[in-house]
């Protein structure tokens, strides 16, 4: 069954989102969400910035996307990847016209443990 859509303020992080769409009834916490989004403005538009854990490299090769609830599509890019270009060196980021308090869709992202070849699909519902 898939957790109905929620609206999750740009300053918050993925955690409360991880949670929203797991259930947050459980009787176990949730674990700490290996991403989390931020936003800043960006003249008048908004800055959304996905950070991955220390242990955790996003891939590159896949790059990160939002799909907006209005059906729109936002990659997130980097300026610097890593040596082998298969990893984001700095934070991908990605440009929403418009200042925003609030944030409604689909993020997707591959993600990969330092320690492992073998990367991750993750998807949360915002």
């Amino acid at each position: 069954m898939r957790p109905a859509r929620r609206g999750v303020a740009l300053g918050a992080t993925l955690a409360a989102a991880l949670a929203l769409a797991a259930g947050a009834c459980s009787a176990r916490p949730a674990a700490a969400p290996p991403l989390r989004l931020t936003a800043s403005p960006l003249g008048p538009d908004t800055r959304l910035t996905l950070h991955a854990d220390p242990h955790l490299k996003i891939n590159a090769r896949v790059p990160p996307a939002l799909e907006l609830a209005g059906g729109g599509v936002l990659r997130f890019r980097a300026g610097r990847l890593t040596p082998d270009s298969a990893y984001y060196a700095e934070a991908p980021s990605a440009i929403l016209p418009g200042r925003h308090t609030g944030v409604h869709g689909t993020l997707r992202a591959s993600v990969c443990r330092d320690d492992e070849q073998l990367c991750g699909s993750l998807s949360v519902e915002l």
